[in-house]
């Protein structure tokens, strides 16, 4: 098999080294039939437009089209093409897609890489107000460039969302989809730094249809199903479409398939299939004595064993731990697929008051029911529960609890158990995402001069219920009044303990609330053209409310709640405004000179002033220089920046467990007092933590009592584009890109903080660390460490997209009308990820992490690749597409070794084929997903519970899928 993949790899690599050196430069693909040139402003997606942009007039100040909003730009253009690379998916390549959701569409593009959510991502069952990588939701969000969800800036009609989730868009309001993968923060603001998602919207749509959905696994399960209806009138005044829409899917458990079946770990290079030491029949240290002739443990006299059979209460019922049955298989009660229901209902509509003056209207409201599920509970004495020596229930004679209690001698041995009578713990998401976009545009009598005001309100609310937790006072009581813990699979000692079940809930809501005006027009007249200005200003309020039921409010001081500490949670809360100015030029310095067919600048700046980090300002210089008329090359310099957004402020405290080595161990009094602020209460010659693991708590940077900047960097790309005369419909492009970041916003680790306090008394992150002091029986021991967003470490990346569009001009064979042929490439190659995470502080250093697979930022594999073929004949059309990602290595796969282990390549292949009946305005699609059935790249005990990568890989297999749409 590795044979084969390295053949593919090579494949691929030759035919993206003949596209590059056959394709002189580049451009958009051009199709002869295309209706409008605003409808696609980038080399297409993968090949798969349905209507590439018609081939543009060669002049530079072509004023008898109507120039539109590019994104990536201010400036209204006629330009097809621009200084920034966008690349576009219109409505033909989101329906061969088949997903009747836009995140598969999207997450599916070479751009986007790294950590990302999506619907096979299930839930942690935490209490932490972050959704970011916290799966079950139903979102879907996107990571351009492998940066993060919060680097990538998505937008509808170039407006920004309460809730960045692409799956809450209606897919029917949907007219194109642009995509800019470089920093846009002089045009955007913050937050653009890896790109830019940008929504166009259906405004001139006409007519009725109704379209329905089927699909199901090759395996029998993830079935979906969905409608959508979609309306629309044009009159001489305006427009109005509305359109409601409906999917549903089904879950699908982890054991459902083989490679996920089981957690498999890797250790001293032999996989195996494993599972968690918390078991159902329990986990018991006892005295070597009392166990049926266990060997004590290495130094003790104490041992491990686990109920055999009976009722637990008697010696005899009981056998040694640590059999190759003793764990359990938690992967049997996760979902690869998440379970969610949708329902969308839009309305957009604009409307002419005056010669010059149209009022608009974008709304919608998205209702979306997901959940995820996780095995039933495990829960030990740590959890505080206690089962006393007297217990009735306990043969061993000693106390089971989380610490020594005084006057026992006996207490403190651990019993950890894994509460299957009680059921999964299923965490359900309710969320409610209303944007209604309005306002006024219009132009300032017969000059060139137009404006628009607007008013942008969006919000989001998301109710989080987790079902069979373990209310530990509950548990405790049911325990005391007889419940039989040793034996907690008995029925009747599983009808007490459903007494300890709790359902804490959390709530997070967002709101935003943005006023913003715009104007642009023509300055005056210069030789080679129009010098063009676009200035505007905004104010945006953006606020977040996350309340959690009093069961799992978290106590910093015990590093407990009333539920388990894996469903703790702490309430947060806050606000940030920003009100920004913002200005771009566009001044073309030549025209029609030999070698000099057009020769423009473009400038921007922004300035952004938030109340919680003051004044920033950002600009930009763009160059479009066509040498000839078929040829453009471009380059892009761009100053990037990113504000603290809500969570990374105000998120509450949640509980993290790190290992930690404690520096201020076994230092005598004289090393001590070097080290004061971090080896505060310490005494001399202090051995370690007699806790054990020290507790960590992750939060915003505002309850931790410290403060944030915004990160900046800059964003560079050259490239060109080529559209040969001598060639019509071919087009290429190439483009080279670096994005450089410094003062990133990251959760801090706790050894970092150790490690930068014990160096520097001074440091400020001395204050995350509280040891117990000298009063307590544990003084020096560490109680926490806060561990909360800060601003720390650099990061870049660079790497070349290439693409090639041909519209095959049309042949016939034998006099035989084959038919129309269009093919699309499009490929990223990531050469540098380059992360130094703690600069001056002990460590690796600067590490590259392209080309890999890390827990932290994903698969960033170096190739990644769609090839496309298009094929249509009256009303027959067929497409085949491949999307390629590269092998990759995984970084300390080995459990026991910490050695690395490869990731083979992939190829998926998808094709449709579909048939329209004009008698019946009706067309029928169907098409396979996964065609050959790849099974995912595996990456053991580093993966989320699935033993593969969700972000990047899929998990269902070869997936049929059939839709049928009737126009009316």
């Amino acid at each position: 098999m590795q044979s084969n993949y390295n053949r593919l790899s090579i494949a691929v690599r030759l035919a993206l080294t003949v596209g590059m050196a056959s394709a002189a430069a580049m451009a958009q693909a051009q199709d002869a039939n295309s209706k409008d040139a605003s409808t696609t402003q980038g080399p297409a997606a993968q090949g798969q437009t349905g209507q590439a942009a018609t081939e543009q007039p060669k002049q530079s100040n072509a004023k008898t089209l109507t120039a539109v909003s590019v994104t990536g730009s201010l400036i209204r253009r006629v330009d097809a093409e621009t200084a920034s690379p966008v690349v576009t998916l219109d409505r033909s390549a989101i329906s061969n897609n088949g997903s009747p959701t836009l995140g598969n569409v999207l997450q599916a593009l070479p751009s986007i890489s790294g950590n990302a959510t999506n619907t096979q991502n299930n839930s942690n069952g935490g209490g932490g107000a972050s959704p970011t990588l916290e799966g079950g939701d139903g979102a879907a969000r996107v990571s351009l460039r492998g940066l993060g969800v919060y680097r990538t800036l998505v937008l509808v009609d170039g407006q920004r969302l309460a809730n960045a989730d692409v799956n809450m868009i209606p897919q029917n309001m949907i007219e194109r989809i642009d995509v800019l993968a470089e920093g846009a923060s002089t045009v955007y603001g913050s937050d653009a730094i890896g790109g830019v998602v940008n929504f166009i919207l259906r405004k001139d749509y006409q007519g009725a249809e109704l379209s329905v959905n089927d699909g199901i696994s090759d395996h029998g399960d993830g079935q979906r199903h969905g409608a959508q209806f979609t309306a629309g009138a044009n009159s001489e005044n305006g427009n109005i479409v509305l359109g409601i829409d409906y999917n549903h899917q089904s879950p699908v458990l982890a054991t459902r398939r083989d490679f996920s079946a089981h957690q498999l770990y890797l250790s001293s290079g032999v996989v195996t299939p494993a599972g968690s030491g918390t078991i159902p029949t329990g986990r018991l240290l006892v005295p070597a004595a009392q166990s049926p002739g266990c060997a004590p443990r290495a130094g003790t006299t104490n041992t491990y064993v686990t109920l055999a059979g009976g009722s637990g209460n008697s010696l005899s019922d009981y056998r040694c731990y640590g059999g190759a049955g003793d764990t359990f298989n938690y992967n049997a009660y996760n979902y690869i697929q998440t379970e969610q229901t949708r329902n969308n209902i839009f309305l957009l509509t604009n409307y002419k008051l005056a010669d010059h003056l149209t009022f608009f209207l974008d709304a919608f409201y998205n209702h979306t029911s997901s959940s995820g599920q996780d095995a039933p509970a495990p829960t030990s004495t740590a959890d505080g529960w206690v089962v006393p020596s007297t217990n009735p229930n306990n043969p061993f004679g000693v106390t089971f609890s989380a610490n020594s209690i005084p006057g026992d001698p006996n207490s403190g041995y651990p019993f950890s158990t894994r509460l299957t009578g009680l059921g999964t713990r299923l965490h359900t998401f309710v969320t409610d995402n209303q944007q209604v976009n309005t306002g006024l545009r219009g132009a300032f009598g017969n000059s060139t001069w137009i404006w628009d005001a607007s008013v942008d309100y969006g919000y989001s609310k998301r109710v989080q219920r987790n079902y069979n937790e373990v209310n530990v006072p509950d548990f405790q009581a049911a325990i005391d009044a007889g419940a039989n813990i040793f034996n907690q699979a008995d029925p009747a000692v599983t009808a007490l303990l459903r007494k300890g079940v709790d359902t804490p809930v959390y709530t997070m809501s967002n709101t935003m609330k943005q006023g913003q005006f715009n104007t642009s027009g023509e300055l005056w007249d210069l030789p080679a053209g129009a010098m063009q200005l676009s200035a505007g200003a905004l104010y945006r309020d953006t606020s977040m409310s996350y309340n959690v039921t009093p069961d799992a409010i978290l106590n910093p001081a015990t590093g407990t709640c009333i539920v388990l500490s894996e469903a703790c949670g702490s309430p947060g809360g806050g606000s940030v405004n920003v009100s920004e100015l913002y200005a771009e030029t566009l001044v073309p310095l030549l025209s029609d000179k030999p070698w000099a067919y057009a020769l423009n600048v473009d400038i921007g700046v922004r300035s952004s002033h938030y109340n919680t980090t003051g004044t920033t300002t950002n600009s930009k210089i763009a160059i479009e220089y066509r040498p000839v008329a078929d040829l453009l090359i471009r380059g892009t310099a761009s100053q990037v920046f990113r504000a603290p957004n809500l969570d990374e402020l105000y998120d509450g405290r949640t509980v993290a467990g790190p290992t930690v080595t404690d520096p201020c161990v076994g230092l005598t009094s004289a090393q001590l007092a070097q080290h004061t602020a971090a080896c505060q209460y310490v005494p001399p010659q202090w051995a370690g933590n007699p806790l054990g693991q020290v507790t960590a708590y992750y939060s915003g940077a505002v309850p931790a009592g410290s403060t944030l900047k915004p990160e900046h960097g800059n964003s560079i790309s050259y490239g060109f584009v080529y559209s040969p005369s001598w060639a019509n419909g071919l087009s290429t492009s190439v483009d080279v890109w670096r994005i450089n970041l410094h003062d990133l916003l990251t959760p801090i680790a706790a050894q970092t903080v150790l490690n930068s306090c014990f160096t520097d008394n001074a440091n400020p992150y001395c204050s995350f660390i509280n040891r117990y002091n000298s009063s307590s029986q544990l003084a020096g021991a560490v109680n926490y460490i806060n561990t909360p967003v800060v601003n720390l470490g650099n990061l870049s990346t660079s790497g070349v997209d290439f693409t090639l569009n041909y519209v095959i001009p049309h042949f016939d064979i034998g006099g035989v009308n084959p038919g129309n042929f269009k093919a699309g490439l499009n490929t990223t190659y990531t050469s540098t990820y380059n992360n130094n995470a703690t600069p001056g502080q002990p460590g690796p250093g600067t590490v590259n992490y392209a080309g890999t697979y890390t827990q932290q930022f994903g698969n960033i594999a170096r190739w990644r690749g769609t090839l496309t073929l298009n094929w249509a004949l009256g009303n027959w059309s067929a497409q085949w597409q491949g999307r390629y990602i590269h092998r990759l290595t995984n970084l300390n796969a080995d459990y026991t070794t910490g050695a690395n282990a490869p990731m083979a390549s992939v190829l998926y292949q998808s094709i449709t084929a579909g048939y329209e009946i004009p008698q019946i305005h009706t067309r029928f699609d169907i098409g396979v997903d996964n065609l050959s059935d790849k099974t995912p790249p595996l990456i053991y005990q580093n993966g989320q519970n699935f033993n593969t990568d969700t972000s990047t890989y899929d998990t269902l297999g070869r997936y049929y899928w059939a839709r049928a749409t009737v126009k009316f």
